[in-house]
């Protein structure tokens, strides 16, 4: 589907809802472990022992820290966005500011996904099994993005409102 709507709205605007608390919760512990309880940190713990995931292990690289920080000052703040534009589809203009953030959101974030898919291919550490696991869980955080930007680059309203008679005479 080239457009934010039906089925496609709503696989989004659920994207979007979970991502909030995955940066807030788990993600952002890279940067801030001190500031969380122990039950988060147990949290984490959990899933990088299960899916062998080095990057969320620790000790964090500068680099990923600075993805983190990325989705932290950029990613986060345009979730809300999406969320609220994508439940009032008809306040938020399909052709405007919104469809461009939506680009630079998804071209962003698919673009931090690269080295961190990567990252996860490549482990040493891991085994096939385990790659093919965290890879799954990553997937969609690059899939996403790149949909979003295909339906900006593919829909001149990514609302799919027609535009009205008197906008097509101006």
């Amino acid at each position: 589907m080239k457009t934010l709507t039906g089925n496609t709205r709503v696989a989004f605007l659920l994207f979007f809802l979970s991502h909030i608390p995955a940066t807030l919760l788990i993600d952002s512990q890279a940067i801030f472990p001190h500031l969380y309880p122990k039950i988060l940190k147990d949290v984490l713990k959990w899933y990088t022992d299960i899916f062998n995931d080095d990057l969320m292990r620790g000790p964090h690289d500068t680099w990923f820290k600075a993805i983190v920080g990325g989705e932290l000052l950029m990613q986060l703040p345009f979730f809300f966005l999406a969320v609220y534009a994508l439940l009032n589809t008809h306040k938020v203009d399909g052709k405007g500011w919104f469809r461009s953030a939506c680009m630079i959101y998804g071209t962003h974030t698919a673009t931090t996904l690269i080295p961190i898919l990567a990252c996860h291919i490549f482990n040493p550490n891991a085994s096939s099994l385990e790659k093919v696991m965290v890879v799954s869980i990553y997937l969609p955080y690059l899939l996403f993005p790149l949909w979003l930007v295909y339906i900006c680059v593919m829909s001149e309203n990514i609302f799919g409102h027609a535009e009205s008679s008197k906008s097509k005479t101006k």
